[in-house]
């Protein structure tokens, strides 16, 4: 197939029936230059990501207000969520091209600052893509209930906003994500996998000298330029906004789909098309095209337009219109239950 868009009548003929074979909708040629990563590209979405944050900081540096507080908050929550992003690519080996860079900025430039060691989440998130909507799938704890009543909702957000479910966020990621202890890792799922205490002890050691390092060194920054404050601007981030943010990204992803468990990603996984606004705290390194990446996850994120365009131009969501949603406001009331 070409990268030319399909009439109607080439679109039909595609086997629609066959969706998770790959050669559906795409030739061999175009997953080649689709999967092909660029170490460019790679570095763009990390500096722009690190650029903000860095300004974030800065704007309450220099102008200590609550307003500048409020907006630099919600700001970082949105690109902690992309550091989260760059971390779910660097863990596929997509985003670069030089593998080393994947393990490298990926652990400690998008990884660490979440406090989510990158051989912790590749391993997990494995299973998320083996296993999707499965009670296996270890993110499945994180939708299964929608669609939900609005009063449930409205608890739900509370308890976002409130600091109740970033608090519980961070000390699961404290003591089962970064001592590979089994037990509920909130965002991160529930992991029953047995360890030994010398295993444990060993994992502990490594992620936590890891976390210090990194999370030390930011003090030092801060300290030495006469802002030592700014550090906890980052965790009240985490705390208070993040998961909101994050929640909006799993009932986009996942949420309310026809068939958790289905073998059909189009059954069990959401492409939004957002507005622009929405791109900026919702969708970062092009999240949105969920879909997409389900269907070959090796991807890298700033490809996933192109395929979304191919895909969609030959049939791949012709009778699946809960696979695509028109901005996070609608996959948001999709999660829902009407009155």
């Amino acid at each position: 197939m070409s990268d030319a868009t399909l009439s109607d009548t080439e679109s039909a003929d595609v086997p629609r029936a066959i969706a998770n074979n790959r050669y559906a909708y795409l030739s061999a040629e175009e997953q080649g230059q689709l999967k092909t990563p660029s170490d460019l590209q790679g570095f763009l979405g990390f500096a722009v990501t690190w650029i903000v944050i860095i300004g974030c900081f800065i704007l309450v540096a220099y102008w200590p207000n609550p307003f500048s507080i409020l907006i630099a908050l919600t700001i970082l929550g949105g690109r902690q969520l992309a550091l989260g992003i760059l971390l779910h690519d660097c863990s596929h080996r997509s985003w670069f091209k030089t593998s080393g860079f994947n393990e490298f900025f990926g652990h400690w430039f998008a990884g660490i600052p979440v406090l989510v060691p990158l051989l912790f989440y590749r391993d997990y998130h494995f299973i998320h893509h083996t296993k999707t909507g499965t009670n296996e799938d270890p993110d499945v704890g994180n939708i299964k209930s929608y669609p939900v009543s609005k009063a449930s909702m409205r608890r739900k957000m509370m308890r976002d906003f409130v600091g109740l479910t970033g608090i519980k966020n961070m000390i699961a990621l404290l003591l089962y994500v970064n001592t590979g202890r089994p037990g509920n890792a909130v965002s991160m799922g529930a992991h029953k996998k047995k360890i030994t205490g010398r295993q444990m002890l060993k994992i502990s050691v490594k992620n936590y000298s890891h976390l210090f390092l990194f999370h030390g060194l930011c003090i030092a920054i801060f300290t030495y330029l006469g802002h030592p404050a700014l550090y906890f601007l980052w965790w009240a981030a985490f705390i208070f906004t993040y998961p909101f943010i994050m929640r909006v990204r799993q009932i986009a992803e996942h949420g309310a789909m026809p068939i958790l468990s289905s073998t059909d990603v189009r059954d069990n996984t959401r492409t939004t098309l957002p507005a622009w606004w929405e791109r900026i705290f919702f969708a970062p390194h092009r999240v949105n095209y969920h879909c997409e990446h389900h269907y070959i996850p090796t991807v890298p994120g700033y490809n996933l337009p192109k395929m979304h365009a191919l895909m969609r131009a030959r049939g791949f969501y012709q009778s699946k219109e809960a696979a695509l949603a028109y901005g996070y406001r609608a996959a948001f009331q999709r999660a829902i239950l009407p009155s």
